[in-house]
């Protein structure tokens, strides 16, 4: 499950980094877990480049986006 740590009003979550287009992110919460894209425009990702499939990642958001993705 990811994990979550709350960084003001947006929050910090643990994924799998999947695949990046030009606007979205795809990540999973876990190995076992479904993919989840996520608007650049709203996200950040640490670390930003170069990032590998299966790479453990942070993507800070804002808690209604993460919410209704499923991540937390």
């Amino acid at each position: 499950m990811a994990r979550l740590t709350r960084k003001l009003e947006r929050f910090d979550v643990e994924v799998l980094f999947q695949i990046r287009t030009l606007r979205a992110v795809c990540v999973r919460a876990d190995e076992d877990a479904d993919d989840v894209w996520l608007p650049l425009s709203s996200i950040t990702l640490d670390p930003p480049e170069p990032l590998m499939r299966g790479q453990r990642i942070t993507v800070r958001a804002p808690e209604a986006l993460l919410i209704e993705k499923g991540l937390v």
